[in-house]
């Protein structure tokens, strides 16, 4: 099988899902299905030429950016060309993101806070230090008493459990 039609396959397994995802999302079945639509085109022109490690959760992401993307441009619109908007200055687009954007990534706060909580004490102080401390990895050695190389497998492994609580996975 090739590469084109891997990718062709993926789609299709995903497509129904997609479209339910984009619905509930959207709230119009139509709007979901142009939606599917150009997240295909988006899909085949970056997985046609390289392997994804996720290919479904990009999917998943390229619908909900779409979905973001076409609400801002309709709100942008609906501005421009509304006879009693105040005027142009109301047209440039806010600093705030929106709603789902807001709500998606409180979600992945969560995920990634119960993540961090559930690691091993000295693995959890290390990726904190690292990560939200900018602390080096021969700072953390020192402070948790161990080999910088064991400091660096420590913040790795903490990056990675929480890559796979964000994917879902165990």
């Amino acid at each position: 099988m090739s590469r084109q039609e891997d990718v062709l396959s993926i789609f299709l397994t995903q497509r129904q899902a997609l479209v339910r995802y984009a619905s509930g999302l959207t709230g119009n079945r139509a709007e979901a299905e142009d939606v599917v639509q150009e997240a295909w085109l988006r899909f085949h022109a970056v997985a046609g030429g390289r392997l994804l490690a996720e290919p479904e959760r990009y999917l998943r992401r390229i619908v909900r950016n779409l979905i973001v993307d076409g609400r801002r441009r309709k709100g942008l619109e609906q501005r421009l060309f509304d006879p009693d908007s105040a005027g142009l200055a109301e047209t440039l687009a806010s600093e705030q993101p929106s709603a789902l954007t807001e709500i998606a990534a409180r979600e992945e706060l969560e995920i990634v806070r119960k993540a961090v909580a559930a690691m091993p004490e000295r693995m959890r102080r290390a990726f904190e230090m690292h990560r939200f401390e900018g602390a080096r990895l021969v700072d953390i050695a020192a402070s948790l008493s161990i080999s910088k190389s064991l400091a660096h497998e420590l913040v790795v492994e903490g990056v990675q459990r929480c890559k796979r609580s964000l994917r879902g996975e165990r």
